[in-house]
């Protein structure tokens, strides 16, 4: 029978779930990001708090103090991590984006870690060191922009792409990285880059050809049973982690060369539900397992070596980022988000200082520090995002307008924000129509050639296809006073708010009322508390139209069951079938799904 020793990795994975458990209940209770929770987990459960008490039952110590016993199962967090990040991805969208993304990626990474390797050999380290500090600060976490990106329904503004854009260029970089992370000092040697080349064009090839000549039959079949769709995905995982481990290539390289072989299956968003249960899983492992390895004893590093380090991440890297974005033509505040989204430190960051660990720790708890840097960086993120808005707001009144009042009109600085903008020189009490989804797409439709309207929407692809349509269209968030400024709102007769989130269109209710009274307020709401907050705000009328419809619907078989006919329009299905395939089309061609 075996012993209570015999399970020590067994109770180390029970422990950190149990504390994940129980700091995200906390978390949840102070409203804040789950993330925080696993961190502030690992760091209890670690050598810090627990595993600094000596406690133990029979023997297994009560705290995790050797952390190499939980490194393996970190590993495969990330692992699962990037391998549900990269059935997410789609490079359709990163070819369209041009070269502003790639070229300007290539910019940032090569600015952080030239700067970084820089400062951080004048202030006393060695120079791999140095290569390892940078490389690990140069890279943004497509994990943690991507979670906040969707939480807060922004994954297809313009900011949104444009990081996701900039992300996937980093992706591919750090790709090429990680290999020759573990050997430095061939990195000059020809024959081992071709080799390395080679290793990669070989496991790409075998995704490829997978992805065209297997997977679709393969996925086809198998997403008849969602059991069997399981086990085919975690299975594709596994096969390119192995391919990756006998190609001498990180665990997490094959786990998102995987992810990005199903990634253009038709069937790869029921593959992201299906293992969405396992990524999360081993996504609360890493993070509490990067929590553990944190320690606070930082005395022997130099002051100005780990204020250094900060900086890079929290100002020099947003910088380098905004400055791109501006140059590119994207304005100030477009500038800014992106910038600000991307001022943290990649979950590949963590496999690079693991690489690097030997080398790293010549300086005393370097490793631990730098472990803490990525994690207060991705701690940092939601908060950063949250008040991004506010941020422009208070950079706009008080520097932008005081010391730089031409940069808010420079042409040059705005032309890609002017190519998603149609608005007439003269217009007044017109209509403007918040939203361009399936609701305001058809009230623009219909009002087209019989009243003068404008329609403000946050996705570019809608706002430019609504422009080559002839609509007067504008690209923005309509709680943005910028944006309702240039659609005149003070001069509107009608406001239209055809979108689902309640507070953006409050916000924009409220404006709109400030600066025109006698604005007639109409809205879509989904929920009832959202119906009565717009009208508690002073919306003139609400429509519910999945409550119309379902009371339609209830009412056709109340009818039914009562006379055991269906209304006479039903010789008419063809017909109706016929419309609905149109209209399909002209979604799909609208809306790109």
């Amino acid at each position: 029978m075996a012993s209570f020793i015999d399970f020590t990795l067994l109770f180390d994975l029970g422990l950190i779930l149990f504390s994940a458990t129980l700091f995200n209940y906390l978390a949840r209770f102070f409203k804040q990001p789950n993330l925080l929770a696993y961190l502030l987990a690992g760091i209890f459960i670690g050598p810090v708090v627990l595993g600094s008490l000596g406690l133990n039952i029979n023997g297994i110590p009560i705290g995790i103090t050797k952390i190499d016993d939980v490194v393996l199962l970190s590993e495969l967090g990330v692992a699962f991590l990037l391998f549900g990040v990269g059935v997410e991805t789609d490079f359709s969208k990163l070819m369209g984006m041009g070269k502003t993304l790639f070229f300007g990626s290539i910019i940032q990474v090569l600015l952080t870690l030239s700067f970084s390797f820089l400062g951080t050999t004048f202030l006393g380290l060695g120079f791999e060191q140095g290569i390892f500090v940078g490389l690990i600060l140069a890279f943004s976490s497509t994990l943690i922009v991507v979670k906040i990106l969707s939480d807060a329904h922004q994954i297809n503004t313009l900011q949104g792409r444009m990081m996701i854009g900039f992300l996937l260029v980093q992706d591919l970089l750090v790709m090429l990285v990680l290999p020759l992370a573990n050997n430095f000092t061939a990195v000059l040697d020809l024959n081992f880059i071709l080799i390395i080349l080679g290793k990669g064009i070989l496991i790409i090839a075998i995704a490829y050809l997978m992805n065209k000549a297997i997977y679709p039959s393969l996925y086809k079949f198998a997403v008849q049973s969602d059991e069997l769709l399981f086990l085919a995905s975690i299975s594709s995982a596994f096969i390119f982690i192995l391919l990756a481990v006998a190609l001498e290539f990180p665990v997490a390289v094959g786990a998102f060369i995987a992810g990005v072989s199903l990634s253009t299956l038709p069937y790869s968003f029921e593959v992201f539900n299906k293992i969405r249960g396992v990524r999360d899983f081993f996504a609360t492992i890493f993070f509490v397992t990067l929590g553990i390895q944190i320690t606070f004893n930082f005395s022997s590093i130099p002051l100005e070596l780990m204020l250094f380090i900060l900086a890079i991440v929290f100002l020099l890297k947003p910088l380098i980022f905004f400055l791109i974005t501006l140059f590119s033509g994207y304005g100030g505040k477009i500038s800014l988000l992106v910038a600000l989204g991307l001022a943290q430190v990649s979950e590949f960051s963590f496999i690079l200082a693991n690489s690097g660990k030997t080398v790293i720790d010549a300086t005393p708890n370097l490793y631990s520090f730098l472990l803490l840097t990525i994690a207060f960086s991705m701690i940092a993120s939601p908060y950063l995002h949250q008040h991004s808005n506010k941020l422009y707001s208070w950079l706009d009144k008080f520097i932008l307008t005081k010391f730089f009042p031409k940069l808010k009109d420079n042409k040059l600085l705005h032309h890609k924000l002017n190519m998603l903008e149609s608005i007439p020189e003269k217009f007044v009490d017109h209509l403007v129509i918040v939203g361009g989804g399936t609701m305001g797409y058809a009230i623009a439709s219909i009002m087209k050639g019989k009243k003068e309207f404008i329609l403000i929407d946050h996705d570019p692809e809608i706002v430019f296809d609504s422009i080559k349509k002839g609509f007067n269209s504008v690209y923005g968030e309509a709680n943005n006073p910028e944006i309702l400024e240039k659609v005149k709102i003070k001069d509107a007769k009608l406001l239209i708010l055809a979108i689902p989130d309640v507070k953006i269109g409050v916000s924009a209710l409220n404006y709109a009322r400030k600066e025109n009274p006698k604005i007639t307020v109409f809205a879509r709401a989904h929920y009832y508390r959202d119906a009565l907050k717009y009208y508690e705000n002073g919306t003139d009328f609400v429509v519910m139209p999945h409550i119309i419809g379902s009371n339609e619907f209830i009412k056709q078989i109340a009818e039914f069951l009562e006379t055991g006919k269906i209304r006479s329009i039903f010789h008419l299905e063809e017909e109706f079938k016929k419309y609905l395939h149109e209209k399909a089309k002209e979604e799909k061609s609208h809306f790109g799904y």
